[in-house]
């Protein structure tokens, strides 16, 4: 038995195997008729090697996964310290992301109402600029009447007066004085009439701009 466990093999032991294995294991090979108790001696010691190597095995064994547990321990603690700081800076970042958003919305609002209130203003003072040269162009207007109206009425008296007190009568220089007066008045007329006419289209370009 002891020589097939040494062996692998199971076959019976042989005597001059015995003996040898004897030797090997430094034991006394006994005389032949004591040939049993060797043996039993022999295969204890074989038990006690090989149970040395199994427990030998065995604790290589539980070395290695105890190694390999405490690198597996290691990892799993970096990692979760990584997980911990990618959780805590996703977490500053989705703050400093929703904060910077909130700003920006803000700032946007007032913006938007600081344009609406400038845009009333300007509006507004457009409106009273237009009212300004609305009032500007009538009184210029009522002038305008005003003076053609003078005007009228002075070439009309003008030319009675000329037709029927003097004609034939006044010399030739007050004769041409008062035609040069009645060209000046109605060259007046024209001119006042021409300003008229620019301040309308003055006006009428400006409402058109609006």
């Amino acid at each position: 038995m002891l020589c097939a466990l040494l062996c692998g093999f199971k076959v019976a032991p042989s005597l001059p195997g015995c003996v040898m294995l004897g030797k090997l294991l430094n034991l006394s090979v006994p005389p032949l008729p004591h040939l049993e108790k060797g043996i039993d001696v022999a295969t204890q010691r074989t038990k006690t090697i090989l149970l040395e190597i199994a427990n030998s095995r065995l604790k290589q064994i539980e070395k290695e996964y105890t190694q390999k547990l405490a690198k597996s321990s290691q990892i799993i603690a970096e990692l979760q310290t990584t997980i911990s700081s990618l959780k805590e800076e996703n977490s500053r970042l989705q703050l400093a992301t929703e904060r910077r958003l909130q700003d920006v919305t803000q700032k946007f609002e007032d913006e938007k109402k600081q344009l609406i209130r400038d845009n009333d203003r300007a509006i507004k003072a457009l409106q009273d600029e237009l009212e300004n040269r609305s009032n500007q162009v009538r009184c210029a207007e009522k002038k305008l009447q005003h003076k053609e109206l003078e005007s009228q009425e002075q070439i009309t008296y003008i030319r009675q007066e000329y037709e029927t007190k003097f004609k034939g009568l006044m010399p030739a220089s007050l004769r041409q004085e008062l035609e040069d007066t009645i060209s000046s008045l109605k060259s007046q007329v024209n001119f006042l009439q021409k300003r008229a006419s620019i301040l309308q289209e003055e006006l009428t370009t400006y409402q058109g701009r609006r």
